[in-house]
C-alpha cells in the first residue's frame, strides 16, 4: 500500500506575509552587515564560474529581500546609528533572515524561491521549489503574440495552450493580448 499523495502548501511571498516579527534596527543592522560580507566573499566567483549573479547583482537582491521583510521602510535612514534598539516589525524573524541569506550564498538557492515570487511583466507571480522561474527573455513570446495577432485577427479566436510551464506566466500573459476573460 503506497502513502496518499502529498501536495505542497504554496507559499506566502515574504512582502505579503503580516509582520509578526520584530528585531532592534541595532540588529537588523548587523544582519545586514553579516549578509552583505557574505555576498562580499563571493566576489566574482560565481560569474567566474557559470555566468552566475555577481556582488552587484547579490547586493541588489539583499535590498530587495529587505524591503520584502521590513514592514515601515522609514527605519533605512535610522540604519547604521549605533545601538538603536528602536523595534522593526518584520515579516520574517532575523533568524529566518540569516537563513534565507545563507541558502542564496552558499546553496546558491534562487533569490525568487526565498522570497516566493517572481515579478514579471506587469505581474507578481508565487514561485517555490519545483516551479520553473519565468526568465526575462520569455517575455519576449508574449510580445511576439501580441504582434502576431495584430496582424491576424483570426489567430485570438484559435486554440492556445501554454503546458508545464510552472508558473503559468505566459498563459496569463497570452490571455491579457488576446483579451480573454476568464472565470
Amino acid at each position: 500500500m503506497s502513502s496518499p499523495p502529498t501536495s505542497l502548501k504554496p507559499q506566502i511571498p515574504l512582502f505579503l506575509r503580516p509582520p509578526l516579527h520584530s528585531a532592534s534596527v541595532s540588529d537588523l543592522w548587523k544582519w545586514h552587515n553579516w549578509a552583505k560580507n557574505l555576498a562580499s566573499s563571493v566576489g566574482t566567483t560565481f560569474l567566474d564560474s557559470d555566468d552566475g549573479p555577481d556582488l552587484g547583482i547579490l547586493c541588489r537582491e539583499l535590498k530587495w529581500l529587505m524591503e520584502d521583510a521590513i514592514e515601515d521602510h522609514s527605519v533605512f535612514s535610522q540604519m547604521g546609528i549605533e545601538n538603536n534598539q528602536t523595534n522593526v516589525r518584520l515579516r520574517a524573524g532575523i533568524e529566518e533572515l540569516y537563513n534565507l541569506w545563507k541558502q542564496r550564498i552558499e546553496e546558491r538557492r534562487p533569490f525568487q524561491y526565498l522570497v516566493g515570487c517572481k515579478h514579471w511583466r506587469d505581474l507578481v507571480l508565487s514561485v517555490q521549489d519545483g516551479v520553473l522561474i519565468p526568465r526575462p527573455e520569455t517575455e519576449l513570446i508574449v510580445d511576439l503574440v501580441a504582434d502576431v495577432v495584430s496582424n491576424n485577427e483570426g489567430l485570438r479566436e484559435g486554440l492556445w495552450a501554454d503546458l508545464g510551464t510552472g508558473t503559468g506566466a505566459l498563459a496569463i500573459g497570452i490571455r491579457r493580448i488576446l483579451g480573454i476573460v476568464c472565470n
